[in-house]
């Protein structure tokens, strides 16, 4: 072996281990939530409220420095974006101007003779958006660590970056919704004083309306109306039924009026812990404040103590606890009880350790995915990619002879490059990645194909072995380089515009582009460079005898105006049968992404018929559910859930919406009407521990706080268990490591129903329009990148017949999808985004041909028809061989990748074979028609490389 090849074969044995190092063990290898299991939520920030809070904060001070003025009875409050201070004599301008020059760097200040304003200015209402923003992700971050969950993700996105993403893997049911009531409320602390009032026996009003009438009808100036609701331990001594955490509606218990100073905030707050009174074992917060807030609340209790009056804690503008003060209280600090369950004091204490958040959070989507749905994903795209690459492999080996062995060992190192580059970068790989890689091995083959086919045609002109090889890795370099490049602006516009496992796909596709690049040019070549040296007399070469199309003399541009009317004709008619422009009337199918709502996925055991899914669910309230039924070789029956949402729903409702559901799902259990017990496979976690709670069958002692605490995590590991596998099927699948007692209990207590919720994903209506209009971005981006990249490598004609051929391909695949039933979602529209790159790549084959023959003397003087002719001729065998490759992956997906892969694959199968046909009957057409209407002196000779 020379130095030279020495050398390489280092280089590349190095590379292989240096990423080998980044996904070896496979443990390293990050999973995404849909195939690992967990929650997925995309927040948004109410920076508006951050304005408002700011607006009252800002009240508050200015009345305060108004009352130390002199100016106790003036009226301070809010109107609009502005501060209004009334009450204030013509001659004291003066004062309350210098008291205003204070706020002047963030506030405007203006005087109409009786009344003063300050308005927020525009830079600083940008800068408190921000730092909402900022403030947010850092509280969320600092609330999901002190929870516990492992390896979170939580990332902030949008234009303005008040979007953030949360991702929790391994996060069941059991824990769901606690973390999403954690997560949405600002947990903003204020402690103010209930207004003057005669103390004896109030309690406060039962309605807003009944205070008001207490009042004459208007509140008395600087006061303000807040509830105080019921805690989960008052409604339970009540006797009414609770609903699982964080799905009950709240309940008011009574309304204070309190004066709108805000004397301690959560700003004061150093440490807060929950702790139990050792006398009454009840719940209790225990806090300590700074030394403002020390001195602030001793103040406050002064007045308390002094005037007869009550401490109002407020959280979130919701009385939490009432405190009646008899004598001032120094140190700063302060014991809230109250009527808590063990759950309230934990994530309350938590809320105030890790601060408020200046403003609350709308939830645009959520993603819940349980782990044996996640399982089954994982099983289905890895036997398809793994049939896909056997298929590619064994074509390759029949169709190149050893130079298929070639290939495999290209490809070998091309997916060692791949792990290895997305563990660096620390990618997760999501079921669509899977995907990613499947189809990156059929495009990674397409440039071992150009390589063979035109070292063999190399070899039919009398070049030696040595020659050929090369003159065949010289032709097809700037080729392959082009075709790369063009999938690779479709797979970075995924990437910018994408989310979730959009991105992941991004990414699998970006790092397999770029592998690929790598060794079907480097490898490759190093491999027939060792071959050369080894025997360097070699005469023949194992390229393999098969030839397609060898000699061929089409006369293609004969028949380009019947194609291109042909062509067009069948879209107009998909179009037409689609009907787009009815709206929600059309063929035109789109998924939750797009206009909002609920896609649960479910699975019964027995034969449940689609029709009996829809009728239960429309006894149930929910007419307009869309149910689509899935093929399950495993004896379930699967199917989605499609309910549309309402104008002005947040996807933070969506419990109650799901709930509804399952709960009309249920009733199609032919066991419910013989056994009227509970179904433990639909039994929510919150209600398992609350039916343990109560019967208590270990008999722990205590009060109902201390008793839950023991059986939650029993429930947990309950629950977890039925996450992994769907749903009990017999009772000896309920975990062993729990009370003999207790399970022996659940056995007795509750049945084994036929129903599994499986996953659901919730969108907002409001991030709807925002998708549709990333995804037009998206392939707008990819087609002027791709117009104005095929400019600069060739001229205008090419580039113009390529973007015609990429809406073609564009929307015969958008036609043939809609007209076969399938939906869009995200992921299909990043398939769409593939599809224009791969179309482009295969164009570039044949303009690359036609470019390099019009610089052959032969074709100086020949039509441009002849020119196209003989190049598309030329290239025939590799057009339709690049395509047969990632053909079949994307048939394998389509056909063996389940039900999450199968709409993903459709448009890149019908993208190749209509790719293929538009690089012979649309892109090439529209050069020739080009070139004769705008005639240019050796245009086509402009770019040569």
């Amino acid at each position: 072996m020379s130095k030279r090849s020495l050398w390489r074969l280092i280089a590349t044995l190095l590379i292989c281990g240096v990423c080998a190092y980044f996904f070896v063990p496979l443990s390293k290898v990050r999973l995404g939530l849909d195939l690992k299991g967990g929650v997925h939520f995309e927040l948004e920030v109410q920076v508006q409220e951050a304005l408002e809070a700011d607006l009252r904060d800002t009240r508050d001070r200015v009345q305060g420095q108004l009352a130390e003025k002199g100016f106790p009875a003036a009226a301070v409050g809010v109107e609009g974006s502005a501060v209004k201070i009334d009450g204030i004599p013509a001659d004291q301008k003066s004062s309350v101007d210098k008291i205003l020059e204070t706020y002047s760097g963030n506030y405007d200040t203006a005087f109409d003779g009786k009344i003063f304003r300050i308005t927020q200015k525009d830079s600083y209402q940008k800068y408190l958006k921000t730092d909402a923003s900022k403030r947010a992700l850092q509280i969320i971050e600092s609330r999901i660590n002190q929870f516990g969950v492992a390896e979170p993700e939580i990332t902030a996105t949008g234009s303005e970056g008040n979007r953030i993403v949360v991702e929790l893997p391994g996060v069941g049911e059991a824990e769901r919704e606690r973390i999403k009531n954690l997560l949405a409320t600002p947990g903003r602390l204020e402690q103010r004083i209930k207004a003057k009032m005669d103390p004896s026996g109030y309690q406060g009003f039962k309605t807003r309306e009944e205070a008001l009438a207490a009042l004459g009808g208007q509140l008395p100036p600087n006061t303000e109306l807040l509830p105080e609701l019921e805690s989960e331990r008052d409604l339970r001594r009540a006797g009414a039924v609770v609903a699982t955490r964080g799905k009950a509606e709240e309940k008011i218990k009574a309304w204070h009026l309190v004066e709108n100073k805000v004397y301690v905030d959560g700003a004061d707050i150093t440490n807060s812990n929950p702790s139990v009174d050792p006398n009454t074992d009840r719940q209790e917060i225990h806090y300590t404040l700074n030394k403002k807030g020390a001195d602030d609340f001793y103040n406050l209790s002064v007045i308390g103590s002094q005037e007869n009056r009550l401490i109002a804690i407020v959280l979130d503008r919701k009385i939490v606890s009432v405190l009646s003060v008899r004598e001032p209280i120094p140190g700063g600090s302060v014991r809230i009880t109250g009527s808590f369950t063990k759950e309230e004091t934990e994530d309350f204490s938590l809320k105030l350790k890790s601060g408020a958040l200046r403003a609350s959070m709308k939830f645009l989507e959520e993603r819940a995915m349980g782990p044996s749905l996640g399982a089954d994903s994982i099983s289905a795209g890895v036997r398809a990619s793994l049939i896909g690459f056997g298929v590619v492999i064994a074509f390759m080996l029949f169709f190149y002879r050893w130079s298929g062995l070639n290939a495999l060992i290209a490809l070998s190192v091309n997916l060692i490059v791949m792990l290895g580059l997305m563990g660096s970068f620390h990618a997760v790989i999501t079921l669509p990645g899977i995907a990613g890689f499947a189809l990156t091995i059929g495009m990674a083959v397409d440039a071992n194909i150009l390589i063979y086919e035109r070292i063999k045609e190399e070899m039919r002109n009398g070049k030696s072995v040595a020659g050929a090889i090369q003159a065949g890795f010289d032709r097809v370099f700037w080729t392959i380089v082009d075709s790369h490049m063009t999938q690779l602006f479709s797979a970075l516009l995924l990437f910018i515009f994408g989310t979730g496992p959009v991105k992941g796909f991004a990414v699998t596709l970006t790092v397999g582009i770029v592998a690929s690049l790598f060794t079907s040019i480097y490898i490759s070549h190093f491999i027939f460079d060792w071959v050369l040296e080894r025997h360097p007399d070699i005469q023949t070469l194992s390229v393999g005898k098969h030839s397609f199309f060898e000699n061929s003399k089409f006369d293609f541009m004969r028949w380009k105006g019947l194609a291109l009317a042909i062509s067009w004709s069948i879209i107009v008619v998909c179009i037409l049968a689609a009907q787009p422009w009815k709206g929600s009337k059309s063929h035109v199918k789109l998924g939750m992404q797009f206009v909002g709502g609920i896609d649960m996925n479910v699975r019964f055991k027995g034969d449940i018929a689609q029709d009996q899914v829809r009728a239960a669910l429309a006894k149930g309230g929910i007419a307009d559910a869309a149910v689509v039924a899935y093929e399950n070789k495993s004896g379930f029956k699967d199917y989605s859930i499609k309910v549309k949402a309402k104008a002005g729903q947040d996807a933070k409702d969506s419990s109650t919406q799901i709930k509804k559901i399952v709960d009309s799902l249920k009733t199609l259990d032919p066991e419910a009407i013989k056994d009227p017990r509970p179904d433990l496979n639909t039994e929510a976690a919150g209600d398992l521990a609350d039916k343990l709670t109560k019967t208590n069958p270990l008999n722990f002692p205590g009060d109902e706080q201390t008793i839950r605490l023991p059986y939650e995590p029993i429930v947990a590991k309950v629950t977890n268990a039925k996450e992994k596998l769907g749903f009990f099927t017999d009772y000896s699948q309920i975990p062993n490591d729990i009370p003999p007692q207790l399970r022996e209990g659940l056995v007795k207590e509750y049945r084994l129903g036929n129903l599994a919720i499986r996953n659901f994903e919730s969108f907002s209506p409001s991030i709807s329009g925002e998708w549709t209009w990333k995804t037009l971005q998206a392939v707008f981006w990819a087609l002027g990148a791709i117009l104005v990249y095929v400019m600069f490598r060739f001229t205008i004609s090419f580039a113009i017949g390529g973007i015609v051929s990429l809406i073609h391909d564009i929307l015969m695949a958008l036609g043939l999808f809609v007209l076969f039933g399938f939906e869009f979602s995200v992921p299909v529209v990043a398939s769409f985004l593939i599809l224009i790159g791969y179309s482009m790549a295969d164009t570039i084959v044949v303009f690359d041909r036609i470019r390099e023959n019009s610089h052959k003397p032969e074709y100086r003087r020949a039509k441009i028809s002849q020119l196209v002719n003989d190049s598309i001729n030329q290239t025939l065998s590799r057009t339709i061989l690049t395509s047969l490759s990632v053909l079949f992956v994307a048939f394998c997906l389509f056909q063996f990748g389940g039900m999450a892969l199968r709409d993903l694959a459709f448009p890149i199968f019908v993208g190749v074979i209509t790719g293929t046909y538009s690089s012979i009957y649309i892109a090439s057409p529209v050069v020739v028609y080009w070139e004769r209407w705008f005639p240019k002196h050796d245009s086509l000779k402009q770019k040569h490389t």
